[in-house]
């Protein structure tokens, strides 16, 4: 419990990480690399926003995930809402594409489909693997506004390996964000703990793995340490 209690006494993180009885680990990523640090004396969560101004008007939006369904919410009135065919999992705002506009980043399962060339291809095609015993898969979508409306700036293929978990942060003080994400895999359920910690960078066209560690992750957090460099926490 002594690491527990160095966290500046933040009760909700602490609470979160004492449902494991593992040590924690802190993690930062150090020329590309993650490498494992002690952890911090002294550091605070990084509290993810809770609302941000989407579409430029100077008001601000809040987002919701009820029943895996996510909506934007403006003015307390539903501006956008995620297809009934998709069941939402996590969604937070972040500028994981680099564009210095906020978005939405969604975890998101749903009905898998291959790639339209991959239709043609013998054995199902290169992502044929990529989804659960029940047909479905998981992707990372970001929703935001242009050109009047709100929609999907960019969708991810399903993913090699589905995301438990992902948080945006800056973990190399560049300015940019990094997506970093804990990753399981199709043949156990949705709940299962995670076997890999990646941190992946925006390219351009989609994400980059820059950097993973394999070892069972159950869940993660994101601090500050006093002179500002940003620690992932896992136990």
């Amino acid at each position: 419990m002594r690491r527990n209690l160095i966290l500046l006494g933040v009760l909700a993180l602490g609470a979160l990480f004492q449902v494991s009885p593992a040590p924690l680990r802190a993690w930062d990523l150090e020329a590309g690399t993650l490498r494992l640090r002690p952890v911090p004396a002294q550091a605070a969560p990084l509290t993810p926003s809770t609302a941000a101004d989407l579409n430029g008007d100077g008001r601000l939006e809040a987002l919701a995930v009820h029943h895996g369904r996510a909506a934007i919410l403006s003015a307390g009135r539903t501006v956008w809402q995620s297809p009934a065919g998709w069941q939402v999992l996590q969604a937070g705002f972040s500028d994981l594409n680099h564009d210095g506009r906020t978005e939405v980043t969604l975890l998101v399962w749903r009905p898998f489909q291959p790639w339209p060339v991959d239709r043609w291809l013998p054995y199902g095609g290169r992502i044929q693997g990529f989804q659960d015993a029940a047909g479905w898969s998981c992707h990372l979508i970001l929703v935001g506004w242009r050109q009047g409306g709100y929609g999907e700036l960019w969708a991810g293929s399903a993913l090699a390996e589905p995301v438990r978990q992902f948080t945006a942060a800056d973990l190399n003080g560049d300015g940019a964000q990094e997506l970093v994400t804990l990753d399981g895999n199709y043949a156990s359920p949705r709940s299962a703990p995670a076997h890999t910690l990646k941190v992946w960078s925006w390219n351009g066209f989609g994400f980059t793995v820059v950097s993973s560690i394999e070892s069972p992750f159950s869940h993660m957090a994101v601090l500050r340490q006093a002179d500002g460099r940003i620690l992932i926490l896992t136990p």
